[in-house]
């Protein structure tokens, strides 16, 4: 023992030894970071100089920057790093979003065209935002999105992101994505090439959305192919409340033939009459319809408990 101990010790030294020290790290961490700002500075340098572009911000769709509350001071340097490049559409979003812009760019600049400056988003401007992606007015989106904390008006954020997911229209939803985005909206500009962001140009889809729409006229056709067909829409709602309920032949009397038409009262009566004279009447046992139920419902509280586990 005392000899794998010590093995396992020198182990441990020579490993320490071949180890970088934390002052080493620390230096080449710092080497690293310098390297990483410097190149991220020529690139910023280069998306955000100054350029003219082949489309005119009428010839797009708007595009919509919204922030949190907690993201607003982010969406500001945002827009002030990639002013060149978002003043080429006709900006659209949430009231503070787009009084942060006015007041960066000027409200009254004849060099830029707004978009519609929607409410803030719990008194429903992301509500506003989705309508204008549903009357397709809306080419694409940076959402900065709050992940920690509780939002009052959820329910429109999240049918805001799902319709643009329908929609295909493109959505960053982070500092991040919004960033990498900004090099394909400016070469697309520059070079006048739709094709690279046709959100801002034509109405998309999800391809999910063409199943959808598939199965909708699939569910359209049996609906207008059950109304030229009466009696089977009964027959089939007979059958269902059958289903349904499980004493409904018990409770149900026979008063409708093959064809779903009802019997003649009269002739029910004449026919029950000649079988009493010419056959005897046989016994008919009673039927405890009390006792049926409560067996009825023994057993589900049976199949219930053994479902849970759960003793009855």
């Amino acid at each position: 023992m005392l000899c794998r101990t010590k093995s396992f010790r020198v182990q441990l030294e020579e490993g320490s030894q071949r180890r970088p020290s934390a002052l080493s790290l620390v230096q080449k961490s710092v080497e690293e970071t310098d390297q990483f700002v410097r190149d991220a500075t020529a690139i910023a340098n280069d998306v955000t100089a100054p350029f003219d572009s082949k489309f005119k911000p009428r010839e797009m769709r708007q595009l919509a920057l919204v922030a949190h509350n907690h993201m607003k001071p982010a969406m500001k340097e945002f827009i002030q790093t990639f002013s060149e490049i978002l003043k080429k559409f006709r900006i659209t979003g949430t009231q503070t979003t787009m009084r942060m812009c006015k007041t960066l760019w000027g409200e009254d600049n004849p060099d830029i065209e707004y978009g519609l400056t929607c409410t803030s988003g719990p008194l429903g401007g992301d509500a506003q935002i989705a309508a204008l992606m549903c009357v397709e007015d809306l080419g694409g989106m940076i959402f900065f999105v709050d992940p920690l904390s509780a939002h009052p008006h959820q329910a429109d954020i999240d049918s805001l992101l799902r319709l643009a997911n329908c929609g295909n229209v493109f959505v960053c939803t982070n500092p991040t994505s919004a960033m990498s985005m900004m090099h394909t909206l400016r070469r697309s500009l520059e070079d006048g090439c739709s094709a690279a962001i046709p959100s801002f140009f034509k109405t998309l889809e999800s391809p999910a959305v063409v199943e959808y729409k598939h199965q909708q006229e699939l569910a359209l056709s049996k609906v207008v192919s059950g109304e030229s067909n009466p009696k089977r829409r009964v027959a089939d709602s007979m059958v269902y409340s059958t289903k349904m309920n499980p004493f409904a032949d018990i409770l149900k009397e026979e008063n409708d033939d093959e064809d779903g038409e009802k019997i003649d009262e009269e002739e029910v009566k004449e026919v029950s009459d000649k079988e009493e004279t010419t056959q005897p009447r046989m016994p008919c046992p009673s039927i405890d319809r009390r006792s049926m139920m409560s067996r009825e419902q023994s057993s589900q509280r049976q199949s219930i408990s053994n479902l849970y586990g759960v003793k009855p």
